[in-house]
């Protein structure tokens, strides 16, 4: 696991986003509005193809951000999360996302602390598309280890 250091930034692997995932997406929360699944109605509009539910670029962020190393074992749940969508991901985009550790500091119950968490999410052109914060409840004595267990 990454040692959690005040400033510290991770770059995620990148993932681009594909058909399948606007069609699980959609599938698992039920949400199918047009621009994301209608490729005549969205062809329409501004964005001229369909694109990518805002929470699922969010949630693929997040767990690209998993797959570093920063969160793992030491998360314990979520108790925030705030989320910006300045830009859309249309079908075939690629995305990654910058994080850097903002805070960490123990809670009330011990052994527990809480970390805040910055994303900047970019597409292939780097441009910034998405921005938010995640607060999550981290096991304190898993704050700093370098333990992959």
């Amino acid at each position: 696991m990454i040692p959690l250091t005040i400033g510290h930034t991770v770059t995620t692997p990148a993932r681009t986003i594909g058909e399948g995932d606007i069609t699980l997406f959609a599938g698992l929360v039920g949400d199918y509005t047009p621009i994301h699944v209608d490729e005549t109605f969205a062809a329409a509009s501004p964005h001229g193809t369909r694109i990518a539910h805002g929470p699922l670029s969010m949630a693929t962020a997040i767990g690209l951000a998993t797959q570093t190393g920063l969160f793992g074992r030491r998360v314990i749940g979520m108790v925030n999360i705030n989320w910006d969508f300045a830009g859309v991901v249309k079908l075939g985009d690629t995305i990654r996302a910058r994080v850097t550790i903002e805070a960490i500091r123990p809670t009330s119950k011990p052994g527990r602390n809480l970390g805040t968490f910055g994303f900047s999410v970019l597409n292939q052109r780097n441009e910034r598309i998405q921005r938010g914060r995640m607060i999550v409840v981290l096991r304190a004595d898993e704050a700093g280890s370098n333990d992959d267990e």
